[in-house]
């Protein structure tokens, strides 16, 4: 088994790397665009996963120059899979993809997604690009009418959409290939950015200082790295006849609860005094929404977590003290 890896060196995409090659597979690494790092592609390869994507923090989320850039590239990354006759090509989505929207029930993969900020809608997009683009490609299609997705989102970002309708024209050619679309939900872990929440409150709480917070009041799911890893590269590895030739899945864990109770526990557990100021700050770019995964597609493959919330926090929290 070979595998081509795109964003190698992020929080998410290293631990997958692991966890592949603990497997037994062959791995060709590439830090972002493979066109960065060209001599290093194999003639071929069975496996393409794709975490490369700039602009994952506050800001990038918000600057549709940057989203589009990371679709062109992800339609790069397409097109190369297809040259190099790889059977499935998986891609990193996020749960930004659904949207603000307050749900009764669990988010299934078939919920209707409105994603409110770039990083969003750039991720939905790409999703839905690549779906139509694989199919037309394992019928032999001209897919002459794919060019709608990128200048959709080129218009509602107010770019030049020339850079991404040159990007759509992709013309399928090579064998079959089937796309698995990954909505990854809230991962934390070691390596993880120093702006994302749970690092922002561990630093917090370390000093013993006030932190000030949006109410927290919506659902969270919260997954630790090791088992969002192994859960990727599980489904990753599956046989070739286990999903359709496009299909999504949500990566998650089963422990859903108002945000506001993890911060507390976090606090908990680090015995800290910090004062938690909830409602001092309005919620991000994606809004108040409630994420509430349903799960029981990536279960039915036989996925079960092996961290709680606190076990993946106190092994992040021994390996900092030891180092």
């Amino acid at each position: 088994m070979r595998a081509i890896v795109t964003g190698s060196r992020s929080f998410i995409g290293a631990a997958v790397i692991e966890c592949l090659r603990s497997d037994g597979v062959e791995v060709t690494a590439l830090r972002h665009s493979f066109e960065e790092e060209p001599e290093k592609l194999p003639g071929e390869a069975d496996l393409w996963i794709h975490f490369a994507w700039a602009g994952q923090g506050p800001g990038g989320r918000v600057d549709g120059s940057i989203q589009t850039y990371n679709m062109e590239m992800s339609m790069a990354a397409l097109r190369k899979a297809s040259e190099l006759q790889v059977k499935r090509f998986v891609f990193a989505g996020s749960q930004a993809e659904y949207g603000p929207v307050r749900r009764k029930t669990a988010i299934a993969e078939t919920a209707l997604c409105r994603p409110v900020s770039e990083y969003g809608k750039a991720k939905k997009a790409f999703g839905e690009f690549a779906g139509r683009w694989v199919m037309a490609f394992n019928e032999d299609d001209d897919f002459g009418d794919h060019g709608s997705i990128c200048e959709d989102h080129s218009e509602a970002a107010d770019k030049n959409p020339s850079g991404a309708e040159e990007a759509c024209g992709l013309e399928p050619s090579g064998g079959r290939m089937s796309f698995l679309h990954l909505r990854i939900f809230s991962v934390y872990g070691g390596g993880d950015r120093k702006d994302s929440l749970i690092s922002s409150a561990i630093d917090t709480f370390r000093r013993g200082e006030e932190m000030e917070l949006s109410p927290c009041t919506q659902l969270w799911n919260y997954m630790y790295i090791k088992d969002a890893a192994r859960a990727i590269a599980l489904v990753s590895l599956l046989p070739w006849d286990s999903f359709g030739e496009c299909e999504s899945l949500n990566i998650a864990g089963e422990d859903t609860r108002p945000l506001r109770s993890y911060i507390e526990e976090l606090r908990e557990l680090m015995g800290s005094s910090s004062k938690l100021s909830f409602g001092a700050r309005s919620f991000n770019t994606e809004g108040s929404a409630d994420l509430w995964p349903d799960t029981s597609k990536l279960r039915g493959f036989g996925f079960r977590e092996e961290y709680s919330f606190s076990g993946g926090i106190k092994e992040m929290l021994d390996a900092a003290d030891k180092e």
